[in-house]
């Protein structure tokens, strides 16, 4: 008895469509990278879910992409106040971009920090421009960004997946409940704002900054 052949989705033999990773990755971006699975990608592209395969290993190499391409294009803060004005806009910009799309990224087993790559290229070379060598504009840059992305994670959990501002999650009310006074109302009052946490946390590193930057400190002041 003789069976029909399966075809299997997306190994149809014949001609590939004409499709790019770049096509893809655009095409998470126009959908918003918050809604984003294999099928509505392929979905909004007219192709089948298989042949996405052929381009890309999966859903957390499109997301990764997808929020990368995001950060690059999203301007950088405007830097004619000064270097400190410019991190921390960038910082409270940074903030809400990461905690946009945290659940999405950390959820798929990425680096929450490694999307922001390019931009943490842009913010040094800002820095570079402001007189600070090599060495500490790459330092400063990335203590900001691992400040805010630990910030986005960290906001997540209090929050829970679906939570909104103000929301805490169970594993965040059972913590707050070990706590003793007056800890535990400075920590509630951390998770319930945690943006002003994180901003406050950057400007305790830019005082710093400024301080070396103040008395010469090697690395700081263009001193090589």
């Amino acid at each position: 008895m003789s069976r029909t052949p399966v075809v299997r989705v997306g190994n149809r033999p014949g001609p590939k469509p004409r499709l790019t990773r770049d096509e893809i990755i655009e095409a998470a971006v126009e959908m918003g990278v918050d809604r984003l699975s294999i099928g509505a990608v392929a979905e909004h592209l007219g192709v089948a879910p298989g042949t996405l395969y052929r381009y890309v290993d999966g859903l957390e190499e499109i997301a990764s992409a997808a929020v990368e391409l995001v950060f690059t294009r999203t301007p950088l803060p405007d830097a004619r106040d000064g270097w400190r004005m410019f991190l921390e806009d960038e910082a409270a910009l940074a903030f809400e971009l990461l905690l946009r799309y945290s659940g999405l990224v950390q959820d798929l087993g990425t680096d929450l920090g490694a999307v922001a790559g390019e931009r943490l290229r842009r913010i040094v070379a800002t820095l570079a421009d402001a007189g600070f060598p090599p060495a500490a504009a790459v330092r400063v840059a990335d203590a900001v960004l691992d400040i805010v992305a630990d910030g986005a994670i960290r906001t997540r959990w209090v929050r829970g997946a679906d939570g909104r501002p103000g929301d805490l999650s169970e594993p965040a009310r059972a913590y707050v409940a070990t706590l003793d006074e007056p800890v535990r109302s400075e920590v509630l009052a951390i998770m319930t704002d945690p943006r002003s946490h994180v901003l406050d946390k950057v400007a305790l590193v830019l005082d710093g900054v400024e301080h070396r930057r103040g008395t010469g400190r090697e690395g700081y002041a263009g001193i090589e």
